[in-house]
Parts: structure tokens; sequence; C-alpha cells
């Protein structure tokens, strides 16, 4: 089953959906055009996450997927999703 999902173009938005499947992390974030214009891309998210998790991952700037070895840490990824969003876009302005 595939599910769209439209972030719109009113304001940037990111979106990082983080689960665990077969007792592995993954982590899966999408950008939508305003914040790829901060210089915000789901590609280099995904890599900080996968990283705090133990792994990798890649994508494309628009949506990417990762993961690792490491679950008890998903909220650490997170946690340094959201502070690498809020380097980029106090950078970039």
């Amino acid at each position: 089953m595939r599910v769209g999902v439209r972030l719109g173009t009113d304001r940037p938005s990111v979106v990082v959906v983080a689960g665990v499947a077969k007792e592995r992390p993954v982590v899966i974030v999408a950008t939508n055009e305003p914040a790829r214009q901060w210089g915000v891309r789901a590609g280099d998210l995904v890599k900080v996450a996968a990283t705090t998790l133990g792994g990798g991952g890649g994508g494309k700037d628009d949506v990417a997927q990762g993961g690792g070895t490491d679950a008890t840490r998903l909220g650490e990824a997170l946690a340094r999703v959201e502070h690498a969003v809020g380097e980029r876009v106090t950078a970039g302005r």
C-alpha cells in the first residue's frame, strides 16, 4: 500500500517518522520545497538520525530513509534531527 502525503508550500515543513521493524530502528524524513530553499534536505537529516542509531541511510533532498541497530536511541536520533534543522535554519537567516 502506498500512502501519499502533501506537505504544502505555504511554509517550510519537515516530517520525520521513526519506528522499529523486526527489532531494528527505521527513520523516514520528508521535506517540502520551502524547507529545501532554506537548505534543509531529507538525505542530510536521515544520515544524522541513522548515524545516531548505529547505521546508515540516504535518499533525495525531498524524501530519504535509513535505519540502524540500536532502537534504544530513537529519541536521541529525533532530537539530533531537530537540532540539525534548527542549526540549518538559524545559519541560513
